[in-house]
């Protein structure tokens, strides 16, 4: 009986104790070390919300006050009523991610198919360093992550099963994630294609297998096809046409000039992102042990005749990992980016391993033990990033909730970040791009936020020959990281 009771309340179980591995970083600054080459969430955790928070907080929406709703407008659009609820403060944002991955995994964890793979998951995947952080950032990377697994979780129920009436609710709900996957960030517009492609992939071998071209074998793929499309071009007439000129003036900023200009450029970059950014120390091993698996499992999932559930999420993950490759030689290519690419691998290596357990269960301990000592590898980083915890973003915080920040807004780059407390108004400032035009006259701000050098605006203040010391009553400097930011209390 016990043991039942065990078995019953143990997806609970892992769920509790990994929100628990997160806990201690719901409330401090982002890692130091998780995406050294750019602001990353320091920044972009307060951007991505700025304009639900102007709009809980004020009733008031400015469509082009800032780039990330018309590129992501699901992301926000799930934050709104959370913020509504329970008000815009950070840890309300970072909970809306770690929650929805947790629900994921709890999903795949309930499904009896997939217990030993929802298990392999948490301990190759979720316990990576940089998942594990990206896990309770307020970003829509990991909830785009999440929107894919749940479009592999329904495709995965139609498999193997041809009736229409069955598959269809399912295929619709499958490609519908998809939808909401770029639907939060339209760079993810890829996804539209895995799908369709497993699909494919799938009808081609029973094809091959019986020697014969069936209907009822693409059913399912011309389904996804048509669900794909539809979706797409959903967003296409419903979002882009709508807003056609702002968005592309967006997109071209912020995808423009993203790959060198020939091929001898774009192979020196990837050569360059691979030294640089993928074989560094803290993702070698999990390369490493990826090859290893691919190999493995090339020979795996073509000797055994009998498939399993476990070589449909290999083929799927395979094609979603195939597809993000278009990633490796981009110029700027911060750890967020390729957070997916990472996730989707980890899928791939969990699949082996539950389709090893499958295939071999007098190893099974050992195939358990090979996992957990993964795990623990993966936890090594974890007392580290213990000790870099740092508050220096709650210390500003807490400083400027002492002020009624209500009446005049506060611009900059830093801005939102800085304001969570104190519910200002908050306005991004890039140079030639966001709201940069004389900003201090346009504004009137009661602060204005910059780094020393106004790097994070682009000299958006000395280009115009603003001179925010004469502007400002005081100045106040703080250490944030390893950036050096002015809070200018502009007068009256």
């Amino acid at each position: 009986m016990s043991m039942h009771i065990l078995k019953k309340f143990l997806p609970l179980i892992i769920l509790v104790i990994y929100f628990g591995l997160q806990l201690p970083f719901l409330k401090a600054d982002p890692d130091t070390v998780v995406d050294i080459n750019t602001r990353g969430a320091w920044t972009d955790e307060g951007l991505y919300a700025s304009q639900v928070k102007n709009l809980v907080n004020h009733g008031t929406f400015d469509f082009k006050e800032n780039s990330t709703f018309v590129r992501g407008p699901v992301f926000n659009i799930i934050q709104l009523p959370f913020f509504l609820i329970f008000g815009t403060s950070l840890l309300v944002a970072r909970l809306i991610t770690i929650m929805l991955t947790l629900f994921v995994l709890f999903l795949f964890l309930k499904e009896k198919k997939l217990w030993n793979f929802s298990v392999f998951l948490l301990l190759f995947v979720l316990l990576e360093f940089h998942i594990f952080q990206f896990t309770h950032y307020a970003m829509v990377e990991m909830m785009c992550v999440d929107f894919i697994m749940l479009g592999l979780l329904f495709f995965l129920k139609t498999e193997n099963n041809f009736s229409l009436r069955t598959n269809l609710p399912k295929i619709f709900l499958a490609s519908l994630f998809m939808f909401l996957c770029y639907g939060a960030k339209i760079q993810y517009l890829y996804v539209a294609a895995i799908l369709p492609i497993t699909s494919f992939f799938n009808a081609l071998v029973l094809s091959v297998k019986e020697r014969k071209i069936k209907w009822q074998h693409y059913s399912n793929f011309t389904w996804f096809f048509v669900f794909s499309v539809g979706f797409v071009l959903t967003y296409y007439f419903l979002w882009y046409i709508p807003n056609k000129e702002f968005y592309d003036f967006v997109m071209s900023n912020e995808s423009g000039g993203r790959y060198g200009a020939t091929f001898v450029s774009i192979r020196r970059d990837a050569l360059f992102n691979w030294i640089h950014v993928f074989f560094v120390s803290e993702y070698k091993v999990f390369i490493v042990h990826f090859f290893v698996i691919l190999a493995l499992a090339i020979v795996l999932f073509i000797a055994k005749k009998k498939k399993t559930i476990h070589s449909q999420i290999a083929l799927f993950s395979f094609i979603w990992i195939i597809i993000e490759l278009h990633k490796v030689p981009m110029l700027y290519l911060p750890n967020r980016y390729i957070i997916s690419l990472f996730f989707a691998s980890g899928v791939f290596i969990s699949s082996f391993y539950s389709a090893l357990d499958i295939y071999f269960k007098k190893i099974k301990l050992l195939i358990f033990a090979i996992a957990i000592a993964f795990g623990i590898y993966n936890l090594s980083f974890y007392k580290d990033a213990m000790e870099r915890k740092s508050y220096q973003l709650v210390a500003i915080n807490e400083y400027l909730s002492n002020y009624d920040l209500k009446e005049r807004p506060v611009i900059g780059a830093w801005a939102s970040s800085f304001c969570w407390q104190n519910k200002a108004v908050t306005f991004p400032v890039w140079n030639n791009y966001f709201n940069w035009k004389d900003p201090v006259k346009s504004f009137k701000p009661s602060l204005v936020i910059s780094e020393t050098n106004e790097a994070e605006s682009d000299n958006s203040y000395k280009s115009q020959n603003i001179d925010l010391n004469k502007l400002s009553d005081s100045i106040r400097t703080f250490d944030v990281w390893r950036y050096k930011i002015n809070v200018f209390w502009i007068r009256n």
